[in-house]
C-alpha cells in the first residue's frame, strides 16, 4: 500500500482543465450538472490536463504552484509535496499524508456566474459537486489528513461556517497564501493546533 506524500495539493476537477484553450469555455464549470452527460462534458468541454502515472498533474492553477513553490522554499523536500489530480487521490494520499491543500473558486456555488446559471436552469454546478468529491473521498476520510482550503472561493466557508464543519475542513486560508501556508503546514507536522481561519497578506513583488 502506498504511504502517500506528506503534503498533497489539489483542486476540484473543473480547475484542472485548460478547456481546449477556449477562455470562455471555463464558464461551463458554472453550468448545472445534468444539462449534458458527464462523459460529454468532461471529454469535450472540460478535458483533463495530463496526469502522470503517480497522479501528479503536468499543469495546475497558478495559486497551487505558488503554494508548492513557497513550501519548497521554506525547506520542504520535493518528495514531500505533490500537486495531484483529484481523480487520483488514492495514489498520493496515504498513512503518511498529513496535509491536504485544496484550491477552490466557487465551492458552494454562490458566485455571480454560477448563480446566474443555476437560477436559469436549476440544479447544482459542477464546481460544488467536484469540490465535495475531494473532501468526502474515501481515501481522505480513511487517513484523515488536515484539510486546508484556499483560493478565490475560500471566503465562502467563512460566510457559511456550517459548511466548513460539515465538510470536515480544518483551516481556511483567505487571501494570498504564500507567506502563511508554510508555517501552517509546519505546525500541523509538529502536532500543533492551527486556527480555523487564516488571513494572508499581499506578497511583495520581489518574492
Amino acid at each position: 500500500m502506498r504511504k502517500g506524500y506528506k503534503i498533497v495539493l489539489t483542486a476540484d476537477r473543473t480547475l484542472l482543465s485548460e478547456y481546449g484553450g477556449g477562455i470562455f469555455l471555463g464558464f461551463s464549470a458554472c453550468v448545472p450538472h445534468g444539462l449534458l452527460p458527464d462523459w460529454m462534458y468532461f471529454t469535450f468541454f472540460c478535458p483533463s490536463v495530463h496526469v502522470s502515472e503517480n497522479g501528479e498533474v503536468e499543469v495546475a492553477p497558478c495559486g497551487l504552484r505558488r503554494i508548492e513553490a513557497s513550501l519548497l522554499e521554506s525547506g520542504f523536500k520535493e518528495n514531500d509535496v505533490i500537486v495531484a489530480h483529484p481523480d487520483f487521490l488514492d495514489r498520493v494520499v496515504g498513512k503518511e499524508t498529513k496535509v491536504l491543500g485544496i484550491n477552490t473558486t466557487d465551492p458552494l456555488c454562490i458566485g455571480p456566474a454560477t448563480t446566474t446559471f443555476t437560477q436559469l436552469f436549476g440544479g447544482e454546478a459542477y464546481m460544488a459537486i467536484k469540490f465535495r468529491e475531494i473532501v468526502f473521498n474515501p481515501v481522505v476520510r480513511k487517513y484523515k489528513p488536515t484539510i486546508i482550503v484556499g483560493g478565490p472561493g475560500a471566503w465562502q466557508f467563512e460566510a457559511h461556517k456550517e459548511k466548513k464543519a460539515e465538510y470536515g475542513i480544518d483551516c481556511v486560508v483567505i487571501g494570498e497564501g504564500e507567506q502563511v501556508v508554510p508555517p501552517l503546514v509546519k505546525r500541523v507536522l509538529n502536532g500543533e493546533r492551527i486556527p480555523d481561519f487564516v488571513y494572508g497578506s499581499a506578497v511583495p513583488p520581489e518574492e
